[in-house]
Parts: C-alpha cells; structure tokens; sequence
C-alpha cells in the first residue's frame, strides 16, 4: 500500500502584500516570538516536541496561510459540524478566548492537510471527550455546563496516562489548541505583539483557569 496518504501535506502559500515600513507582519513576529521569548512559552518541552502542531508551527508561512483560509472558508474542510462545535467548546474550556481566536476553523484547515495518522488521533481524542459527556451526564460535550465540562478535564488532566486513555487524549487536544491560540492574533499580542514590535519579556499567563498545565 502507498504511504503517500499518511505523508503530511503543507498548504500552498501565496505572495501577501509587503506591510509598511513601520509594521513587523504576522509573519516575521511569529517566527521570531518561537525562535526567541516566546518559545518558552508557547513550545514544548523534548518530550512533547513531535507532536504535529510544533511541525505547523516551525512554518510561519503555512500558519498565517491556514489562518486565511479559515477567515474565508464558509464551510469546514475537514470536521463535520459536529465536530467543529466540540472543539470550539472544548478549545474554550481549555484555553479561554479561544473562540474569539477562531482556534476551531484554523485547527480544521491544517488537519485537512495532516497525514491520516495524526487525523484518525484528533478525531479519537474529540470523540473520546463527547463520548465521556453522554457517559456521565447523558448529553453530549455541547451540551453539558462549562462546570461539568471543567471536571471532566480535570479528570483527564489528572490522570494516570498509563491507566486511561483520555490523559493521552487530553494531552493531544491541549497541544492543538494551545499552539493555535498562541499563533493568532490574539495570542501573539498576549506574547508581546502590538503590530508594530515584539517584547523581549513576556507577560504572565492570561489564562489562571485554563486547563494548560
């Protein structure tokens, strides 16, 4: 059987129009806010490095070209409906303005062009999560409270990975999430940003109640 259906694919760029002169572009802070401050923030630890997401990241590029078509896009191009308002749910309850961030339909463009591997594990860790909202509270994760959703992930975040599954499914989502969030805008101007430079010294976590850790 071929491999070249598990071989991730980029997303073509296109040429963007140059910024005036006084604007550091989207483009040039992400890359230097990952290769300087802001990695330390943002990016993994070794043990976390292969995740999917770091790759997407590596690639400023291919990130500022899945965030447009996600402004544009009308329709998802990987998830079923569904599925993009699990995740924008869960995407909320772990890291906190990321609805506003448009997290969900930036995360859907770049799994459309992820291998079927990493595919097949996104979709298993959003339906284990929706799976274990109908388990406990007979609905599914849409349509539970944000406290009932606040203990099932802290449930996952705390479990023993060895032991069940949905620590692993957890860490999975985290890492999609918290990576897209922190390449938007709006994540990017919590890392220092303004539109016109980038801080060396970054603020603090936003996020006290996130679900980061």
């Amino acid at each position: 059987m071929s491999t070249d259906r598990e071989r991730p694919k980029t997303i073509p760029l296109r040429p963007t129009v140059e910024p005036t002169a006084n604007a550091v572009p989207r483009r040039v802070a992400l890359q230097a806010l990952l290769s300087g401050a802001g990695a330390s923030f943002v990016l993994p630890s070794s043990a976390e490095a292969q995740h999917p997401m770091y790759r997407h990241l590596s690639s400023p590029g291919v990130i500022e070209e899945a965030q447009k078509a996600a402004a544009a896009a009308s329709t998802p191009a990987f998830l079923d409906a569904h599925q993009v308002k699990t995740l924008e749910a869960l995407a909320e309850a772990i890291v906190p303005g990321s609805t506003a961030a448009k997290v969900a339909p930036f995360l859907d463009q770049l799994l459309a062009v992820e291998s079927g591997k990493n595919q097949r594990a996104f979709l298993g860790a959003l339906g284990a999560f929706d799976m274990a909202a109908i388990t406990k509270y007979g609905k599914p994760w849409i349509a539970i409270s944000a406290s009932e959703q606040d203990a099932l992930l802290r449930d996952a975040s705390t479990a023993v990975a060895t032991i069940s599954p949905m620590r692993g499914h957890f860490e999975n989502l985290k890492e999609w999430i918290v990576g897209a969030y922190y390449s938007s805008e709006t994540g990017m101007r919590e890392l220092g940003w303004t539109g016109n430079v980038f801080h060396q010294e970054l603020p603090g976590c936003t996020h006290p109640d996130g679900h980061q850790d």
